[in-house]
C-alpha cells in the first residue's frame, strides 16, 4: 500500500516527461534520494541548471512520509505540500531548502518565497505517496488540486499509477520473472503461473509437473 522510492521516482518522471512533450517551457524533477538528501541539510551533486526550467519538482521522504516540494527558478518562488497538512515550520524549512538551492547555483535568492496551496487532505496511513504524486500532476497540468480522498478513490488512483508505471514499462512478455532472462543456458521449457498469468522458466521454479495447477512462489506466498 505505500509507495517505494522507485515507483515515486518512476511516476514523477513520467509526469515530468509528459509535460515536457505538450508545454514549451519545460519541468524538472529531482529524485527522492537527492531531495530528501537537501531536505536534511546535505547537498547533493546536481546537474540542473535550475534557470533553464519553469517548475523543478522533487518528493522528499521524512520518516516514511512523502511530502512534495515545487521550485520555480525564474518566479523566485517555491511551494510545499504535505499530505497531512503544512505547518509554518514546513514552508520555512522549505524556503531555506529551496533558497540554499538556488543559492548553490550561483543564482539570487532576495525576495524568494514559500507557501503552499489549497489541496485535500491524507485520512489514512498509507497513501501520502499517492497524494504527493496526485499534487505533483495536478500542478503540472494547471488543474486546481481537488480529488476524492475516500479509500475507494485513492485506491483508485493508486491503481492508476501502477498501470500508468507498467504501460511505460519495457516489454517483459518473454522474460522470466524468477531470473529476469529469456533464456536458460539449459532449459527453455516455460510453465505460467495459474494465479498471476507470469511466465517462467520451469527449471527456475523446481520443475513443477505441467499436468498440474501451478503457483509461483510469490503467489504461494500470499
Amino acid at each position: 500500500m505505500e509507495l517505494e522510492s522507485e515507483s515515486i521516482n518512476a511516476f514523477l518522471a513520467i509526469l515530468v516527461r509528459s509535460y515536457n512533450h505538450q508545454n514549451k517551457e519545460k519541468a524538472a524533477s529531482i529524485d527522492s534520494y537527492a531531495m530528501s538528501s537537501m531536505w536534511t541539510g546535505k547537498t547533493p551533486r546536481l546537474k540542473i541548471q535550475p534557470m533553464e526550467y519553469e517548475v523543478i519538482m522533487g518528493i522528499v521522504n521524512e520518516h516514511h512520509h512523502w511530502t512534495l516540494v515545487v521550485i520555480y527558478p525564474r518566479e523566485k518562488k517555491s511551494l510545499f505540500l504535505d499530505p497531512l497538512g503544512e505547518s509554518k515550520t514546513d514552508i520555512k524549512k522549505c524556503l531555506e531548502i529551496t533558497r540554499g538551492f538556488m543559492r548553490a547555483k550561483g543564482i539570487s535568492v532576495s525576495r524568494w518565497s514559500c507557501d503552499t496551496v489549497p489541496h485535500p487532505k491524507q485520512v489514512d496511513g498509507t497513501s501520502c505517496g499517492v497524494f504527493a504524486l496526485t499534487f505533483a500532476e495536478k500542478i503540472l497540468k494547471g488543474e486546481s488540486i481537488e480529488f476524492d480522498t475516500n479509500t475507494q478513490a485513492v485506491n483508485s488512483l493508486r491503481f492508476t499509477i501502477a498501470l500508468t508505471l507498467l504501460q511505460q514499462t519495457d516489454d517483459l512478455t518473454d522474460v522470466c520473472h524468477h531470473c529476469g532472462e529469456e533464456e536458460h543456458e539449459t532449459n527453455v521449457d516455460w510453465i505460467q503461473c495459474d494465479d498471476c498469468l507470469r511466465w517462467f522458466h520451469q527449471e527456475c521454479v523446481g520443475n513443477p509437473p505441467v499436468d498440474e495447477a501451478f503457483h509461483c512462489p510469490t503467489c504461494v506466498s500470499k
